[in-house]
């Protein structure tokens, strides 16, 4: 996570010194974040929900953009690749404990199931995601815009794997489905208002 966000400062001539301290609170409120979200889903503890990090990450980080002396926008755009890598990590993780499993799709000839790799998709996806929104970066047309487009591409990416997911297999609309429409929402409409707060600078 402090890779991509080392390499922002520099291109947003930032100190150096801030990624460091932005890298460390966004691990710490990402993390504590999708436990919370988890909780809001389910009203017990035991899990994580990564949209707890999309959605309370940017509401924390408006004390901290003060705190840093770093404009709002620019702060949120050094979290949103990061945040994918962070993505990546956990679905490593869901591999590991076996979470998170993919949908049933058939069987092969031998008569094994075949199971979409689920957490390999998200994983690969969250990479992909993360290099797309490094590009955004290098270009300066799209900086104090990051998160929201974040935002968006998340959620639709997740819309679409959330598909492919086990969680169908009991016959509700999952979570996961329902916050990333939210997000794709949210995000739109941040970029909206971006867009007609820098229409009415130029007015002005």
């Amino acid at each position: 996570m402090l890779v991509p966000i080392i390499i922002q400062t520099i291109w947003y001539k930032t100190e150096i010194w801030k990624s460091i301290v932005v890298s460390v609170l966004l691990t710490v409120t990402g993390t504590i974040g999708t436990y919370i979200w988890f909780f809001v889903e389910n009203l017990h503890f035991g899990g994580r929900s990564f949209y707890g990090a999309v959605f309370i990450v940017p509401i924390v980080f408006i004390v901290i953009s003060k705190f840093l002396h770093i404009s709002y926008g620019y702060l949120m755009d050094l979290c949103a690749p990061a945040e994918c890598i962070m993505l990546a990590v956990m679905k490593a993780k869901c591999l590991v404990d076996g979470c998170c499993t993919g949908r049933f799709l058939g069987f092969f000839l031998n008569g094994e199931p075949v199971i979409f790799p689920s957490q390999i998709a998200e994983l690969i996806s969250a990479l992909v995601l993360c290099v797309v929104l490094m590009i955004l970066a290098y270009k300066s047309k799209f900086r104090g815009a990051l998160y929201p487009w974040y935002m968006v591409l998340y959620g639709i990416t997740r819309f679409i794997l959330n598909f492919f997911r086990d969680v169908w297999e009991n016959g509700t609309i999952p979570y996961g489905t329902i916050w990333s429409i939210i997000s794709l929402i949210i995000g739109v409409i941040w970029l909206f208002a971006l867009k007609c707060c820098k229409k009415d600078r130029l007015e002005s």
